[in-house]
């Protein structure tokens, strides 16, 4: 049996934990948004949050803040990339459940997994699996009933 190493044991509740958390973005954002708050304002806030405690975080564990200039530019596109992806997936919740987009969302995997294949990386028999029972899970969600349709705008927007 192969023992986990110390990054293993930290990484893995780490992204189950991320992954809730993130799947729980419709449940504060939603409501806000209801009530009138604009998507900018949500995630101005949720950043901003999120940058505290961050902060703090490097703080305690005594890192330094510096960063190179090249750096800054990595950080910058990136930041441009995950704001416009939080942006799009918060707009999809006017056109589609947000049940559903967030959903899309955690697609990404599945679509980083086929790109391997083009890239003549050739995924496991597991991951395979995994990507059939996604895409399958994902059909069963997109089905309408009478009392949701699916707007193919929020399933574009989600995807963002």
């Amino acid at each position: 049996m192969k023992t986990l190493s110390r990054n293993a044991i930290i990484g893995y509740p780490a992204g189950i934990i991320t992954g809730i958390t993130y799947g729980l973005n419709p449940l504060f954002a939603v409501p806000l948004m209801k009530h009138g708050a604009s998507i900018d304002t949500i995630l101005f806030f949720r950043y901003l949050f999120a940058v505290l405690l961050l902060g703090a975080w490097l703080m305690l564990r005594r890192h330094g803040f510096g960063i190179t200039m090249k750096q800054a530019g990595i950080l910058f596109v990136l930041g441009l990339l995950f704001t416009s992806s939080s942006l799009f997936l918060f707009a999809s919740y006017n056109y589609i459940a947000s049940g559903l987009a967030t959903t899309i969302v955690f697609l990404y995997p599945v679509i980083v997994a086929i790109i391997m294949v083009f890239l003549r990386v050739i995924p496991s028999w597991q991951v395979w699996l995994s990507i059939v029972v996604t895409f399958i899970g994902v059909l069963i969600m997109t089905r309408s009933d009478s009392s949701q349709e699916v707007n193919t705008l929020g399933v574009v927007l989600s995807l963002g």
